[in-house]
C-alpha cells in the first residue's frame, strides 16, 4: 500500500480517527448552508414587492384586502407580522387592542429568531473546527515519536506516517473553519438587513395603521 494517499476517501484514511468528527462537522455546516440558502432564496424581492403592495392598500384602507394579501406569503416574515398586526389591533379584548404594537414588536424579535437558526451551528464549527485539527495534529506527532522508540531509529520513513497524518488533520480543521466562517458571516450579514428592513416595513404600517379606526 502507497504511504501517499491518492483519493479524497485516502485522505480521510490517512488522517486517523480524528478525521470522523472533522467530517461531521463538514457535513453539519453544508446541511446548514444549503437549508439556509433554500431559506432565504429570494426573500429580498418578496419582502420589497409584499411591502409596497400592502403599503398601497394600507392607504386605500382595504384590510380585508391586506390579510388575504397577507395570506397569499404564508412563509414571509412581513406577511405573519401585519397579519398578527391586524389581528391584535382589531382585537375585541381591549387590553389586547391597546398593546398591538408592543405584540407586534416581541413577534418581530421571534421572527428574528427564526431567521438566525442554525447560524449557532455555523458558530461553533468555525471556533472548534481548527482545535479539533490541532488535536489531530498531537495524536499524529505522538505516534510519529511512538513509531521512533518502537523501531529504535528516527528515519523519514519511521515518522512520515504520523507527520502526515498531524498535517492532514490540521489542513482539514483549517477547511472545515474557513468553510463556516466565511457562510457565518455572509449569512450573518443578510440577516442583519433583513432584520432593519422588518423593522422599518413594521414602522411604516403603523403610521398608517394608527390612522385608520380599528375594524374599519
Amino acid at each position: 500500500m502507497s504511504s501517499t494517499p491518492d483519493s479524497f476517501w485516502g485522505y480521510i484514511s490517512a488522517g486517523g480517527f480524528i478525521m470522523v468528527p472533522l467530517v461531521l462537522c463538514s457535513l453539519a455546516v453544508w446541511a446548514v448552508l444549503l437549508e439556509r440558502i433554500w431559506r432565504y432564496r429570494g426573500l429580498s424581492g418578496k419582502l420589497r414587492s409584499f411591502h409596497m403592495e400592502a403599503i398601497n392598500l394600507l392607504i386605500q384602507g382595504q384590510l380585508d384586502e391586506v390579510k388575504e394579501h397577507c395570506r397569499q406569503y404564508p412563509n414571509l416574515p412581513s406577511a405573519d407580522l401585519l397579519l398578527f398586526a391586524l389581528a391584535r389591533r382589531e382585537a375585541k379584548d381591549p387590553r389586547m387592542n391597546r398593546a398591538w404594537r408592543e405584540a407586534v414588536e416581541r413577534r418581530r424579535q421571534l421572527l428574528n429568531q427564526d431567521l438566525r437558526r442554525y447560524l449557532w451551528i455555523l458558530g461553533t464549527v468555525a471556533s472548534a473546527a481548527p482545535f479539533i485539527g490541532l488535536f489531530g495534529t498531537v495524536v499524529g506527532i505522538l505516534r510519529s515519536f511512538g513509531d521512533m522508540a518502537r523501531t529504535g531509529s528516527g528515519g523519514f520513513t519511521v515518522v512520515a506516517s504520523g507527520i502526515s497524518e498531524a498535517l492532514i488533520a490540521t489542513a482539514a480543521g483549517i477547511i472545515v473553519a474557513v468553510i463556516a466562517v466565511l457562510a457565518y458571516n455572509a449569512f450573518q450579514v443578510q440577516w442583519s438587513r433583513w432584520v432593519l428592513v422588518l423593522r422599518l416595513q413594521i414602522e411604516e404600517w403603523s403610521e398608517l395603521l394608527g390612522q385608520n379606526p380599528a375594524g374599519k
